[in-house]
């Protein structure tokens, strides 16, 4: 089963496999500047294109569906909460991080995520100190690394997060 928006499953079914875009192309059937648009998430998928996909890796098309809001982005889906990154992922990159790290992590996401929101105003503009056994020069690495590896959050999920952490910046000053 795999986790995550789309464009980011779609990279990793081509990655799992070795393929360059080319490849992937002649593997399923669906055309390179296709492929690479829906990889990017500048188009989504048909369903007739999806069937190629799943045929050419090899995976059920539900698999790649699976978690996906189809006609509603994430960041406006009803109820949907900001995106979250797992211990698991960071420790692909990253060496001893702590569970405490990650929730922090998550929280300035979370803060960002809502920040972002047209309208949306700070209820209070009041210090957040982290806990004393956070280090926020590696959470800050954290995030950074999050938002620039292009597998972790969709374009767009990273945009709204990068647009919140501004908005942020300029309220505090």
């Amino acid at each position: 089963m795999m986790h995550g928006s789309l464009p980011a499953k779609l990279r990793v079914l081509r990655a799992r496999q070795g393929l360059t875009l080319l490849e992937a192309a002649e593997k399923t059937g669906v055309g390179r500047d296709t492929l690479s648009s829906l990889e990017k998430g500048n188009q989504r998928p048909v369903m007739p294109t999806l069937a190629k996909l799943a045929q050419g890796y090899g995976v059920d098309v539900e698999e790649i569906l699976e978690t996906e809001e189809l006609a509603v982005p994430l960041g406006e889906a009803p109820g949907a909460g900001p995106p979250q990154v797992s211990r698991e992922r960071l420790q692909e990159h990253f060496e001893n991080v702590r569970q405490n790290e990650v929730d922090y992590l998550n929280w300035m996401i979370a803060d960002f995520w809502r920040l972002a929101l047209p309208g949306e105003k700070p209820e209070k503009l009041e210090a957040h100190f982290p806990p004393e056994d956070i280090d926020t020069d590696r959470i800050w690495q954290f995030l950074e690394h999050a938002l620039g590896a292009r597998n972790v959050f969709g374009p767009e999920e990273a945009e709204r997060i990068k647009r919140g952490a501004v908005r942020k910046a300029a309220l505090a000053r």
